[in-house]
């Protein structure tokens, strides 16, 4: 079903995962990556056939003569990076302990032994493909008009970063409501290469002012050919709406665009330069990921692309929006479970699905697999005939960063296997195995491929991803309880990379039947648990048959609603599903919310959203793996982020809490130092009582039966918690 859908696009191939090291690292090597094992092993393959057999997986450049592979390190962070001069690399950015690199593949094995480096990996590739009625559900028009505020707010003086593909810079939905000042700032085409790249990078082409954007069109026909993926989510967070009711949230933001080149060092590499870009203006600046990684790498939260992006936002105050997912219906997951008393194994099987040839490009599938509380374990490879006869089985992997080469097996009935895998023990004890497999025939296959997990305790689990020709990919496939004991796929633990970053903001998706009637999840929206210790997603806003803006460039297939003249040229609406699409409706909110009180810290704007969110009968009880805290509701995050304007924290909960809840006349306060103004605000954002906090209780007495929001404000911290009056 994910086909029908946009779909946030996916970073393929390697997990940041490692050769075997003791945590004093006492020989000062660096951890290696399975992706750096897995290209050093392929390198060495001298079967040509197998060198042709498995996807493109690694990011390589022919530079003058010389192939380059990138990568990600992890350093310590007073590194000055003078080491680097014994290479020849090409140095992308840097984000604390984060550095992106392009290293000469000739030096990469010399360069693993560097001690100034903690990690290094291979760069992971990447991959892609009503709107009027989603403003009235989310209170947008509310916020336009400044009701009960001190002012309406369009997004005025806010930037919105878009990192994608398919961006029509000519489209009218980027000018503002009387089509006349034009509202993109800037675009780095990372594929461009007739013009000067931006400062402090060596390749792409800067487009920047009216003249050079519209003259250029569009980005570049790229690994997407001409898309329209990009136009799409901007006109969402901010679109004018040219003319039509297909207005963006944020209708007076600016922008700036990168069309990325498909690797994890060079979106790194985007959004150093939109931090840079931003700053340079003066301006906020909120980023809006319409896209997720593969399912792979540390899947709780701690991968450099999380470090790189966590550390953006606590120190450069960067808002990050990522998209859920859209992994909903697909049983790609599993959980092996060794700890169950009743039912004890020790070994424990399912068999991979795979795709079919109606997928374009479709190449195989990838096991990701990594324990709970970096449990030890092991797993093979089995394969059976249409009898359910074993005719081969792969060797062990086991976790201390070994690698099973490129390996091929031709079943009796004309089916070849193919398949490879590397596994990761490293200084932070994190246990990871990912496996390539691949039947080379789909139609009409009755061969059985099995996954076999074995463990003495603890928890394993498993992702199942197509992985195409381009190691592009982002839907699951299932797992099978095909025989006795086998177990059976769920569509849990749905969210990926970079949706598991504590910074970003995660955005599932709902669906809009009629603006009077509670909203619905929608199926296709990716789900928890997760194994962060947060909660993902965190809110969750329209997503299903969104109208806005299309490519008038495009050369992909797209059923159009309407188009609107503009400059002797037809510019397409047209309805788009997926967390592609929620996701901007946050991104706009945000917009919203930095206008209001551009001093917002990110953390702040996540705190405000979630302690602002609206549920009903659909989405139970919030926080939940679902729908995190519930769907967003622009109006009231705008209304408060008014009142904590100028404070420099926002505490939850979890810091202030009262009882008893619900309560009666008086409230008692339990926390310390807690101290300051009290403020008491309805759910729609207005102010009811203010005093100064004397002693440990307020009086609300005063209040009428219902829900209500208590702040106590002192100089450099809000402390926020709900409680009900009875």
């Amino acid at each position: 079903m994910k086909r029908f859908f946009i779909f946030f696009v996916c970073l393929s191939v390697t997990v940041f995962v490692g050769f075997s090291q003791k945590n004093d690292r006492q020989d000062k090597v660096a951890i290696r990556g399975n992706g750096v094992n897995t290209f050093l092993s392929h390198q060495k393959t001298t079967n040509t056939l197998l060198k042709d057999a498995f996807s493109d997986r690694f990011c390589l450049y022919n530079i003058k003569g010389k192939e380059y592979i990138s990568l990600l390190l992890r350093v310590d962070r007073d590194n000055d990076l003078s080491f680097l001069k014994k290479y020849d690399y090409i140095l992308g950015s840097r984000q604390a302990r984060v550095v992106t690199l392009k290293l000469n593949t000739e030096q990469l094995e010399r360069f693993c032994e560097e001690s100034s480096i903690i990690e290094i990996e291979t760069a992971r590739k990447a991959g892609m493909p009503l709107l009027n009625k989603s403003r009235t559900v989310m209170h947008v028009e509310d916020v336009w008009n400044g009701i009960d505020l001190l002012q309406g707010y369009t997004g005025k003086d806010v930037i919105i970063g878009v990192a994608d593909w398919g961006i029509d810079y000519s489209h009218p939905n980027f000018y503002d409501t009387l089509l006349e000042d034009y509202r993109i700032l800037a675009a780095w085409d990372q594929f461009r290469t007739q013009g000067p790249a931006p400062e402090g990078f060596s390749y792409g082409t800067l487009l920047e002012g009216r003249d050079d954007l519209l003259a250029a069109g569009c980005d570049t026909s790229n690994t997407y050919k001409y898309g329209y993926h990009s136009t799409h989510v901007a006109g969402i967070t901010g679109g004018s709406g040219a003319g039509t009711d297909y207005r963006g949230v944020a209708p007076e933001a600016n922008w700036i665009f990168c069309t990325w080149i498909p690797d994890e060092t060079s979106v790194l590499d985007a959004y150093a330069w939109m931090r840079n870009y931003a700053k340079s203006k003066g301006k906020r600046l909120v980023i809006n990921n319409s896209w997720g990684l593969f399912n792979f790498g540390t899947m709780d939260g701690t991968s450099m692309l999380d470090e790189f992006i966590n550390d953006m936002s606590d120190n450069d105050s960067v808002v990050f929006t990522v998209s859920a997912g859209n992994n909903g219906t697909e049983l790609f997951h599993i959980k092996a479970d060794f700890s169950d008393e009743e039912n004890p194994a020790d070994t424990l099987r399912s068999e991979i699905g795979f795709g079919s040839e109606s997928v374009n490009n479709y190449w195989g599938e990838t096991i990701t697999l990594q324990s709970e509380n970096n449990a030890n374990f092991t797993t093979k490879i089995e394969v059976y005939d249409r009898h359910w006869n074993k005719v081969h089985e792969s060797d062990v992997l086991v976790c201390n960063g070994n690698v099973i080469a490129d390996t091929m097996f031709v079943v009796q009935d004309g089916d070849t296997i193919i398949y490879r895998a590397s596994s990761r023990f490293s200084t932070d004890d994190i246990h990871l195995v990912d496996w390539e497999v691949r039947k080379t025939k789909l139609t009409n296959s009755f061969t059985h491929v099995v996954l076999v997990i074995s463990a003495e305790q603890g928890v394993v689990h498993a992702w199942n991803v197509a992985c195409l020709t381009s190691a592009v990919g982002n839907w699951g496939y299932d797992f099978m309880d095909s025989q006795e004991g086998y177990l059976a796929g769920n569509d849990e633990y749905g969210i990926d990379e970079p949706s598991l970053a504590e910074k970003v903001i995660t955005v599932g998706a709902s669906k809009i039947r009629r603006t009077n009637v509670p909203s619905t999840i929608a199926l296709f929206s990716s789900r928890g648990p997760t194994m962060c210790p947060y909660v993902k997603p965190e809110i969750v806003a329209p997503g299903q048959d969104i109208m806005s803006s299309i490519s008038s460039f495009t050369t992909e297939s797209v059923n159009v609603y309407t188009t609107v003249p503009f400059n002797e040229r037809d510019y397409p609406f047209a309805a788009l599903s997926g967390t592609s699409m929620s996701c901007p409706m946050v991104t706009g909110s945000v917009a919203l919310m930095l206008e209001a009180n551009p001093l917002l810290t990110p953390d702040e704007i996540k705190e405000i959203i979630i302690q602002t969110a609206d549920t009903n009968v659909n989405t139970g009880t919030c926080p939940n793996d679902i729908w995190g805290y519930g769907n967003i509701n622009t109006y009231r995050a705008v209304k408060m982020a008014e009142t904590v304007m100028g404070l420099n924290g926002v505490e939850s909960a979890t810091t202030l809490r009262v009882y008893p809840n619900p309560a009666q006349d008086v409230l008692y306060l339990v926390g310390n130092n807690i101290k300051g103004e009290v403020l008491v605000f309805d759910m729609m954002g207005r102010k009811l009582l203010s005093s100064t906090l004397n002693g440990k209780t307020v009086d609300i007495s005063s209040l009428y039966s219902g829900v209500y929001m208590l702040c106590v404000k002192d100089k450099a911290t809000v402390y926020q918690t709900k409680f009900i009056k009875n």
